[in-house]
């Protein structure tokens, strides 16, 4: 398959993604994880909301198109985000990225349910990507450094992969029929309204004092980019390529989060990672050729 716009898309996804990983983690160090994903979905669903109005799109929508996005909303939104923030509160940030790196194998099972099964070519694609992750993420061959954390965090975080394939899976026949800044703004809107009547008892009790002016601009990249941009992108990208395909792009997402950590916060980086990920690479395009 000839690398085309949808792809383009999906690597885009990934970097913003992968930047967002430790800037959420940084986020989560002071407010608690409803809070933030509240807030974050909920100015994400107005972005959207204003980008439709700003193009001249009508933001009239009829009870019959409402409830299947509200639908897709709260399992993508409420639970998904849910999951992953207490899910990445509760384990470290290296086995966080592993266990949603899983969401291609969910993906692939999904789609074989759905009768669409990948080729033995694509499921070696996601095996070898997912042992290349977590090699990139782990940093060694010979030694295991992925302690740390609670089996509840990792449980949460596996469920949430599961739930972000499913999603992925149902929201492409929407997307197609509505368009992916639709279905991804009134989804978000329900989703994130779910979540922000959960938090308002939270709201009071939140260290606000201790958010720094780069806590909130990494807060307004979360939302504005990471949550707004990147889901419009991430749907438009999987109308075109198909769950199975698209969802191993996903595995990216850890490589880019290790690269902004080394950028930006010092973090080390060895040439056994940069031999996982040019394998990641390789299991990726292993995907999208079979």
């Amino acid at each position: 398959m000839a690398f085309g716009r949808g792809d383009a898309l999906l690597i885009g996804v990934t970097v913003i993604w992968g930047v967002n990983f430790p800037v959420a983690k940084q986020v989560l160090g002071v407010l608690d994880p409803v809070a933030f994903s509240s807030i974050r979905y909920l100015s994400g669903a107005l972005v959207l909301l204003a980008v439709m109005a700003i193009r001249g799109n009508s933001l009239r929508i009829s009870w019959a198109e409402f409830w299947p996005l509200a639908g897709l909303g709260f399992l993508g939104i409420t639970i998904f985000q849910g999951l992953w923030a207490y899910g990445l509160d509760l384990t470290t940030a290296p086995k966080a990225a592993i266990l949603v790196s899983t969401a291609p194998v969910f993906g692939a099972l999904l789609a074989g349910f759905q009768g669409n099964w990948p080729s033995l070519r694509a499921w070696a694609g996601i095996i070898v990507s997912l042992a290349a992750v977590s090699v990139v993420i782990n940093g060694s061959i010979t030694e295991f450094n992925l302690g740390g954390g609670t089996i509840w965090g990792d449980l949460l975080m596996m469920a949430g992969s599961a739930v972000w394939a499913v999603y992925s899976g149902l929201a492409g026949k929407p997307v197609q029929k509505y368009g992916a800044l639709k279905v991804m703004a009134w989804g978000m809107l329900s989703g994130a309204l779910v979540l922000t009547l959960i938090a308002l008892p939270i709201f009071p009790n939140q260290p606000w004092a201790q958010m720094t002016p780069a806590l909130w601009t990494g807060t307004a990249f979360s939302a504005a980019l990471a949550a707004a941009l990147a889901f419009v992108m991430w749907y438009a990208g999987v109308a075109i390529l198909g769950v199975t395909r698209a969802m191993v792009y996903s595995y990216l997402i850890p490589v880019f989060a290790i690269i902004v950590s080394v950028v930006a916060f010092g973090a080390d980086f060895n040439m056994v990672q940069v031999v996982a990920s040019v394998v990641v690479l390789a299991g990726v395009q292993l995907t999208r050729s079979g």
